[in-house]
């Protein structure tokens, strides 16, 4: 059995139990872990790999794509799912220059964002 990790980062609480809880009950061969802001995102990174990073972008300290290019920097081989409140065509260039896999704006749906953690963990 191979077991897919995921890591999910957002700065608010009741997201990150939402979109765990979501994935959880999806395959209980997924280890999923939470961090609360980009630093501690890259912390955990550090310390284990993930396959697949779903990150918000508005967060303080570090934004989103501002974690995503510091993963793209160290060459860590991960797929993103960015989300956002605020999107915009500045916003979704940016994230195309960085190789987002998927870029989605809040409010996502559970079975959306389902569909997008699946294939994309199958796609590596």
């Amino acid at each position: 059995m191979t077991f897919r990790s995921i890591l999910i980062v957002d700065d608010e609480e009741n997201q990150r139990f939402l979109v765990a809880q979501a994935l959880r009950t999806l395959a209980c061969d997924w280890l999923i872990a939470t961090a609360a802001s980009g630093h501690e995102a890259l912390e955990a990174i550090g310390e284990h790999t993930p396959d697949l990073i779903i990150t918000d972008y508005n967060m303080p300290a570090m934004n989103g794509l501002e974690l995503i290019s510091q993963v793209r920097h160290r060459h860590i081989a991960a797929r993103i799912i960015l989300m956002t409140a605020y999107s915009s065509p500045e916003l979704y260039a940016a994230a195309q220059r960085l190789q987002v896999d998927h870029y989605v704006t809040k409010p996502v749906k559970v079975t959306h964002l389902r569909r997008l953690a699946t294939t994309t963990l199958e796609e590596r």
